[in-house]
C-alpha cells in the first residue's frame, strides 16, 4: 500500500513517502497539480490512483478549486457502479488556494472526505493508517514540526520504524514540500 505522510502548516506543506515521487509512470503514487502550488499523493490500488491522477489533472484544468476536485474524486470512486471488491485506496490533495491557504483533503473509498485547514501556527498532520499515525505523533513530539527541517526528520523517522512493522513499505524515503508564496 505505502506509507504516505504529510504536515501542514500555514507556511508549508511537506510530503513523504517511501513509493517514489514520479511524475506519470506506470507506477503512479504523485502527481505535481499546479508547479510549486498543489500535488496528489495516492496509496493503495493502482488502478484508483491512475483514475484520480486524471481526473485531478482534468478538474484543475477546470478550474476546480482543491476542495471541489477533492469531492468530485470521493463521489467517483465511491461510485456504487464501480465494484466493492475491497481493494483500499487514499489520495491526497494538498496545496494553497488562491488566496495562498494551506489545505490537504482526504480522499477515500472507505472513508467520508476529510478536509483541514492550519491555522496561523497550527501543524496539522496525516499518515496513511492507525498505527503509523500512533508512530508519527511520537516522532514529532521528538523532532518538532515548526520548520519543513524538523517536519522532514519526524516525517523519515517514522519510515524507518512503519518499515519494521508494516510490509513492503520502503526505507527510500522520497520528499516533496510546497512553501506559501509571500
Amino acid at each position: 500500500m505505502g506509507l504516505v505522510s504529510i504536515v501542514a502548516r500555514e507556511d508549508f506543506i511537506s510530503l513523504v513517502t517511501d513509493l517514489g515521487i514520479q511524475q506519470m509512470t506506470d507506477d503512479i503514487h504523485f502527481k505535481e497539480l499546479i508547479p510549486d502550488t498543489a500535488f496528489i499523493a495516492f496509496s493503495g490500488d493502482e488502478e484508483y490512483a491512475v483514475m484520480a491522477a486524471d481526473a485531478a489533472e482534468t478538474l484543475i484544468k477546470q478550474g476546480f478549486s482543491l476542495r471541489e476536485l477533492a469531492e468530485s474524486i470521493q463521489s467517483s470512486i465511491n461510485n456504487p457502479l464501480l465494484p466493492a471488491d475491497g481493494r483500499p485506496f487514499e489520495a491526497v490533495v494538498a496545496g494553497y488556494s488562491q488566496k495562498g491557504k494551506a489545505q490537504y483533503h482526504i480522499i477515500s473509498n472507505i472513508k467520508p472526505l476529510e478536509s483541514y485547514y492550519p491555522a496561523t501556527g497550527e501543524s496539522l498532520y496525516y499518515v496513511n493508517g492507525y498505527e503509523p499515525m500512533l508512530v508519527l505523533e511520537r516522532s514529532l513530539k521528538m523532532y518538532g514540526m515548526g520548520t519543513v527541517d524538523q517536519a522532514q526528520a519526524a516525517q523519515i523517522h517514522l519510515l524507518q520504524e512503519a518499515s519494521k512493522f508494516i510490509p513492503n513499505v520502503y526505507m527510500n524515503p522520497s520528499s516533496y514540500i510546497l512553501k506559501r508564496a509571500n
